[in-house]
């Protein structure tokens, strides 16, 4: 029975896609179709061991080394040449099909004898809808508007939307010119009667040349949305050395050349070549997009500083009218050359500490500037005031932009996570996998994703198996995410089909999550076109920050400091505490094995008992930051931390064990710095 079914023949190229490739692969294995599916990789000079990472996970897949990079459609047909199916699934290695996709596709084909190639839907990974899984032919009619960028602002019309069937209704079937690359299904011997892929084509415009013969072959193509993928767009191109935007549109020209005729090939290479050079300057624009956007927002932040403090002291903007803007146009000049010296428009776009300590230094720059060039030397009061409402407004405007991305207002940028702003993150599934994955994310800070609990569709799961609470069923999945205010959705593949997955991302869209991936076995989360390791905390080489001598002063100094000016606020509430007699003192390990003697208090453990903590803060018993509090009565942890008021185990409503501990412990004081340990503090006082 098996045997009468027709033999698949997958064809991948892979390119420095391992994480991606080894999940697509997986996805293929878990098709429900019964008959015999063979898989063929080609590697094109991969350097990220793509290669060998596929021959220990999937060793029944037959794969191809090329030495260097021959292009999309050359290593397809080189797949293609060992192929021995009825019928060829040229997929993309950044993709992963649902479980009934090949099945879908055959019966499709086997009941519709004209048609040559189908193409499913495809979706990003934020549910969306990827526009290029349907399309026309690039001709000038079709070519300008897209190019003008026309189809974005009139995506419905028939004209403006042609190149990507904007108009047609995405959930069903319909005839097209092309489908995207990304995924083909056509019939091998028609593949192989066309020649395969035209290998003049490098890189983007190979599946147009392809479907173009298929309709000369006298077959139709069809989008059939009765089947989806998740494609996470751009992964196979990421490491490609070369242009991506020029090889597109030199696809494009190619493909006019060859099969239109030539007065018609010369006007579209016109508007083609006219298109490039714009859409290279849009692009480059869009490169520096982040870096124009700070600079702008940076000297606006300097200039509105300024048009507060003058009139302070010159009761006037005379200064800003006599000197033709010169004033402040020279002090913007100086703060914008200190933010760059900080790196606040390269590397810490979003650094809001940096941008403090560049605001400071440039109130230093402008004083000795004003005491060299008496002319531009108004006031000591006007520099001081400025300088005020600079060290607000320029860190201000980067703290609200990580509190938007936080919430999903704004894209993420891959700068470090910052342990103030976290997103609120579920969790699909409750298996192995998935318990695995949360303890991972919980034990680290780096992720910026905070586990508020997990969904299920079992409900009879041990809650206290989890480090986080048990939220409720999937079947109140909206409701769940709308009271928690999630931002993040992390699926477990072990718990949930990709049918299932895909699903749940289609009815949930337009909450505009963000959706990841557990890939099986593996210690990373795929989403977003990314691929973010949140596997076990290793303790191998790791090079201990707070036991740098700066970072022991300065820690050491902010808590004397802070425990000096807490106190005098708040000293009659800790005179009242010790007069009433409400203070018991208890023995606690402290670091090194030591054993230390912290006042605390009788009647309970809230905002009183902190304030007594303070006096064993300047003992330099405890920190502000640091571990939990361990009684002597417990075997003694070896503490390579000393205790703290807060910590990053009091962030998370977590279950901690003490091994837990210990990596949380070792991840602080490799990372210890001021700005982090202020940032915990700021998270323990506010929270969410």
């Amino acid at each position: 029975m098996t045997s009468a079914l027709p033999k698949i023949s997958v064809l991948i190229v892979s390119y420095n896609v391992k994480q991606y490739i080894v999940h697509c692969i997986d996805s293929i294995k878990r098709s429900d179709y019964n008959g015999n599916v063979e898989i063929i990789v080609v590697d094109n000079n991969s350097f990220d061991g793509s290669l060998s990472e596929i021959k220990l996970k999937h060793s029944e897949v037959a794969t191809i080394q090329n030495d260097a990079n021959v292009g999309f459609g050359k290593a397809v047909n080189q797949a293609a040449k060992n192929a021995t199916g009825d019928y060829l699934l040229i997929l993309n290695p950044d993709t992963i099909i649902e479980e009934g996709t090949i099945s879908t596709f055959v019966k499709y084909l086997q009941e519709n004898k004209n048609v040559g190639l189908v193409g499913p839907k495809i979706v990003n990974s934020d549910g969306s809808l990827q526009k290029g899984c349907k399309r026309s032919f690039p001709t000038i009619a079709v070519a300008l508007p897209k190019i003008l960028g026309l189809d974005k602002i009139f995506p419905k019309s028939k004209w403006t939307g042609k190149y990507n069937l904007n108009y047609l209704d995405p959930d069903k079937i319909h005839t097209v010119e092309a489908i995207s690359g990304s995924c083909m299904f056509i019939r091998g011997e028609l593949f192989n009667k066309i020649g395969g892929f035209d290998e003049q084509y490098f890189m983007f415009g190979e599946d147009l040349d392809l479907c173009y013969q298929i309709y000369k072959h006298d077959f139709e193509i069809h989008y059939l949305p009765t089947t989806q993928i998740i494609h996470y767009q751009g992964e196979s191109v990421k490491s490609a050395p070369y242009d991506s935007l020029n090889a597109f549109y030199n696809a494009m020209i190619i493909f006019s050349e060859k099969h239109f005729s030539r007065s018609k090939g010369f006007l579209t290479k016109l508007v083609i070549r006219s298109g490039i050079v714009i859409r290279k300057f849009i692009s480059l624009i869009n490169n520096r997009r982040s870096q124009i956007v700070s600079v702008l927002f940076d000297s606006l932040a300097v200039l509105i500083a300024f048009l507060i403090a003058f009139p302070l002291r010159l009761n006037s903007l005379d200064a800003f009218t006599v000197s033709k803007g010169l004033i402040p146009g020279v002090y913007i000049i100086f703060w914008i050359i200190v933010c760059a010296m900080f790196e606040l428009y390269s590397k810490y776009i979003l650094s809001y500490t940096r941008a403090i300590l560049a605001s400071l230094s440039g109130f230093f720059l402008a004083a000795v500037f004003t005491f060299f060039f008496k002319q531009y030397a108004f006031s000591r009061l006007v520099i001081i005031v400025a300088t005020m409402i600079i060290t607000v407004l320029i860190p201000g405007w980067r703290i609200l932009a990580h509190y938007l991305m936080s919430k999903g207002f704004i894209k993420q940028t891959r700068e470090r996570h910052h342990i103030l702003f976290t997103r609120k993150t579920v969790i699909i599934g409750t298996d192995k996998e998935a318990l695995k994955i949360a303890n991972n994310i919980q034990n680290r800070f780096d992720t910026g994703l905070d586990i508020v609990g997990f969904i299920d569709h079992d409900l009879s799961i041990d809650s206290n198996s989890l480090v986080a609470p048990f939220l409720g069923s999937i079947a109140d999945l909206r409701d769940i995410i709308k009271k928690h205010s999630i931002n993040e959705m992390i699926f477990s593949t072990d718990s949930y089909s990709n049918q299932e997955i895909l699903e749940i991302m289609d009815s949930t869209k337009d909450l505009h999550l963000t959706y990841r991936m557990v890939p099986r076995n593996q210690e990373v989360l795929l989403g977003k076109a990314s691929v973010e390791d949140v596997g076990d905390y290793s303790f191998v080489n790791i090079e201990y920050n707070m036991f740098h001598k700066l970072h022991k002063i300065t820690k050491r100094l902010f808590d004397i400091v802070l425990a000096i000016i807490l106190l005098i606020l708040f000293s009659p509430i800790v005179f009242i505490n010790f007069i009433s007699k409400r203070v018991a003192k208890r023995v606690y390990w402290g670091m090194n094995g030591r054993k230390i003697v912290i006042n605390t208090n009788k009647h309970g453990n809230g905002f009183a008992q902190k304030l007594l903590y303070l006096i064993s803060v300047l003992k330099g018993d405890m920190s502000f930051v640091g571990t939990v509090l361990v009684p002597v009565d417990v075997t003694d942890p070896k503490l390579i931390c000393k205790p703290g008021i807060t910590g990053l185990a009091k962030l998370r409503k977590s279950k901690y064990s003490r091994s837990d501990r210990n990596v949380l412990d070792h991840y602080y004081v490799q990372n210890q710095s001021l700005t982090l340990d202020m940032e915990i503090i700021l998270k323990s006082i506010f929270g969410n």
